[in-house]
């Protein structure tokens, strides 16, 4: 009985082995693991009610943090610490193990945005699920491994990130009104204070100084009828009134409000959607699968594509907060129509330029310079119940997103068309300084 008793034991243990991948050389199992990643944070965004330029934030380290972990392992490519501000060189993984990449990039990824969110089950839970599956996936030793590695540069860029000034700003958030003509004020019909006035003081990822980008004074204020201003205000009251339906649509699809309120009446409902950083996120994440991109292919657009967010958030609102200039809404009021609203919620803080088209339009110029022209089918907001678009390119979706400010009723076409140009030069900027290939 014990040769029988043997064979048997043998074929169980080689049944096991076969079960999960051998730890001979280092493997990837899942390439789109970090879209799942970015999912969760975007479920973090809307559980914590924190504003878009605070969800870039989420993202940018997480993404970096998962780039570099795999940098090592792809002698193509090059880490970003020598180019990024502040971050300074990446550990090293033992090349006397073997690893699980995509177990490494999740680890990484997973350890900085569960730091970084405000409820720290809503990632806690997912990196749980996601560690259970490699469980069954990998050897011990590569599980191990793995898990102890990524986290090592999680934590790394964690610490960097706490030099950015984001928490010092944390407890300075109030912002005084100037009551001037033409100046920003709090906007029916929820009147909320200003969102993060000292963003524009975040140090920024790859950008030395947002200073260095310039940019024209918005139209100055004028109750004559036959002004510049006028006109530009009259714009946006007759796009509206004209209730096109594709147009609300449009706006409706773009709003990319995470936490936005809407009223019926007597009653407030908060309105669930994806974020600025999560939709463009998104949409690349559908470009990556069907192109088939690589672990790294995708960890490198991801980190581009954040970083290039991250700091035209920055860029945006130190221009918002130094122009300080008030939303359609409250020039309509004055000059036009007392009871006009906008038909999605204008968002609490100064309108020039157009954030969606600084950050769209910086997306778009990393995205098509890194990956080229492709035509996809965006689903980010179809779990929203705004259904799917198709686009032809990059830039298309957004020049879309910019034009959906007017339509929605929150800028002026000068912010659009300023806020255009400013994230085209964000963008061509970390297309210029960021380079990732040897």
């Amino acid at each position: 009985m014990r040769p029988l008793l043997f064979a048997i034991v043998c074929i169980g243990l080689m049944q096991s082995a076969c079960q999960k991948v051998q730890d001979t050389e280092n493997k990837v199992i899942q390439n789109d693991i970090l879209s799942i990643c970015n999912v969760a944070i975007q479920n973090a965004i809307v559980v914590d009610h924190v504003a878009a330029p605070v969800g870039s934030r989420r993202y940018v380290y997480a993404s970096i943090a998962a780039y570099e972990s795999l940098v090592p392992f792809y002698p193509e490519y090059k880490s970003v610490a020598p180019v990024m501000n502040g971050l300074k060189t990446t550990p090293s993984p033992d090349t006397a193990k073997k690893y699980c990449l995509d177990l490494v990039a999740m680890a990484a990824h997973t350890y900085v945005s569960q730091k970084l969110v405000y409820k720290e089950d809503s990632i806690a839970n997912f990196r749980s699920r996601q560690l259970n599956f490699y469980k069954e996936k990998v050897s011990d030793r590569m599980y191990e491994a793995s898990i102890n590695y990524g986290d090592s540069v999680g934590a790394h860029i964690v610490r960097w990130s706490k030099s950015d000034s984001f928490s010092y700003f944390r407890g300075r958030e109030f912002f005084l009104t100037k009551n001037n003509p033409g100046s920003w004020e709090q906007t029916p019909p929820d009147f909320m204070e200003a969102i993060e006035p000292n963003w524009g003081r975040i140090r920024p990822v790859l950008v030395k100084s947002v200073r260095e980008f310039k940019y024209d004074a918005p139209e100055t204020y004028s109750t004559d009828k036959k002004s510049r201003f006028y006109a530009i205000t009259k714009q946006v009251y007759d796009t509206v009134n004209a209730k096109d339906s594709n147009q609300r649509k449009t706006a409706w699809y773009w709003d990319d409000n995470p936490n936005a309120s809407v009223h019926y009446g007597h009653a407030t409902i908060n309105v669930l959607k994806v974020s600025p950083a999560g939709h463009w996120l998104s949409m690349f994440s559908t470009v990556a699968r069907s192109k088939k991109y690589s672990l790294i292919e995708t960890a490198d657009g991801m980190m581009r594509l954040s970083s290039a967010i991250f700091d035209a958030f920055i860029s945006c609102w130190y221009v918002k907060y130094k122009t300080d200039y008030l939303r359609p809404i409250t020039a309509i009021h004055d000059l036009m129509d007392s009871s006009w609203t906008s038909p999605i919620q204008t968002p609490s803080f100064p309108e020039y330029p157009s954030g969606h088209s600084v950050v769209s339009s910086a997306a778009a110029t990393v995205l098509t310079a890194t990956f080229g022209e492709y035509e996809f089918t965006d689903s980010a907001e179809h779990q929203f119940g705004l259904g799917v678009r198709k686009f032809k390119n990059f830039r298309e979706a957004s020049n879309q997103a910019c034009i959906s400010r007017l339509y929605g009723g929150i800028h002026f076409i000068d912010a659009i068309q300023k806020g255009k140009n400013l994230g085209n030069e964000v963008g061509n900027y970390h297309v210029a300084h960021l380079k990732t290939k040897k």
